[in-house]
């Protein structure tokens, strides 16, 4: 029995290795990633596919009042502050009004796909430190899409999220926008997000392709539900269509193909 359990204690430091040597190669090729002309019909098409998926499961109410959906990850470094930028440029190219809140008032990185800086922001406004219209930016890429940085970082972003006023922020922002799109800390390292699922008409998890685990998207999915939120689906990011194999119980489903290893990396 105790050469069993030390086999299993190898195997598991073996693969937690070879996925902390990942994460740092991730991190290192990591980079602000936006939709653009020059992209390639697979990625944009990925997209598209997305957006649309998302405009039907929830579909803009009669009365005119907009959607609003949560973005949020197991881990770091999956990709979920890519995918949401993008989702909410896509809606933005199908003349929806659009805007982007970066909720990671810990460590938000809105700011860096648009050359802004984080401050002043939603903390900053959730704590009466600026106005609305102060922290809400025009978007360059569309003339249809705002963004509102993270702001300051504040010792107490749960408080903040599930204050009064980010309810009342998101009842204003439904009806000024026809989606609002919210980008959330990941799950497994704090429950921030869980603060406004109430408040929000559905949520996304992104997880990456062989380095989520199966059981931390279970556990993710697990927190999502026990909050009563409505999870609308699971996008796998940086799925490689030549890797047709899974191993490690890793998560494997198609979300994006790639036609270079260059576009992979992106």
């Amino acid at each position: 029995m105790k050469l069993f359990e030390n086999i299993a204690q190898a195997r598991r430091k073996k693969r937690s290795k070879k996925f902390e040597e990942q994460a740092r190669r991730n991190h290192a090729l990591r980079m602000e990633y936006m939709i653009s002309d020059e992209v390639s019909f697979a990625i944009a098409e990925a997209f598209r596919n997305f957006k649309a998926s998302l405009a039907v499961s929830i579909p803009k109410r009669k009365t005119e009042e907009g959607v609003a959906i949560m973005m949020t990850s197991a881990c770091p470094e999956d990709g979920k502050t890519t995918v949401a930028v993008n989702l909410a440029l896509m809606f933005a190219m199908s003349d929806a009004k659009v805007i982007l809140v970066d909720a990671d008032v810990r460590k938000g990185r809105v700011a860096r796909y648009f050359k802004k800086r984080s401050v002043p922001g939603l903390s900053d406004y959730l704590s009466g430190q600026a106005t609305l219209d102060e922290v809400t930016h025009p978007a360059a890429e569309s003339e249809r899409l705002s963004y509102i940085t993270c702001g300051t970082h504040s010792p107490r972003p749960y408080e903040l999220l599930e204050s009064d006023e980010m309810k009342a922020l998101i009842k204003e922002l439904k009806q000024k926008y026809d989606y609002i799109i919210i980008d959330t800390p990941p799950l497994l390292l704090v429950s921030d997000g869980l603060a406004i699922v109430e408040e929000v008409d559905g949520s996304v998890l992104v997880c990456r392709h062989e380095t989520t685990y199966v059981s931390d998207i279970a556990r993710s999915l697990n927190k999502l539900e026990f909050a009563k939120a409505k999870v609308l689906g699971v996008v796998v990011n940086d799925y490689h269509a030549r890797a047709n194999t899974s191993k490690d119980n890793r998560y494997q489903y198609y979300s994006y193909c790639y036609d270079t290893d260059e576009e992979m990396n992106k």
